[in-house]
């Protein structure tokens, strides 16, 4: 069975570092988004968490400028 990749390593040192830029306004915020790295798949934001249902939104990013335009809208 062949591997698919779904994100390229230049792609995920990009992402990487819009993370970066944004984890300090994050912090400072108090938001509640967790980004989570989902390996050959790209980077997934999660959102809105509640213990009983769990995070009620989800976004999966494989390129650093849709991630970087999710992140901003927020």
């Amino acid at each position: 069975m062949e591997k698919k990749v779904y994100i390229t390593e230049e792609e995920r040192e990009k992402c990487c570092k819009v993370i970066d830029a944004f984890a300090e306004l994050y912090e400072i915020e108090d938001e509640d988004i967790l980004l989570v790295d989902a390996g050959r798949y790209g980077f997934v934001k999660l959102q809105c968490y509640t213990p009983s249902y769990g995070f009620e939104a989800l976004d999966t990013y494989t390129d650093s400028n849709s991630l970087f335009e999710g992140l901003w809208d927020e």
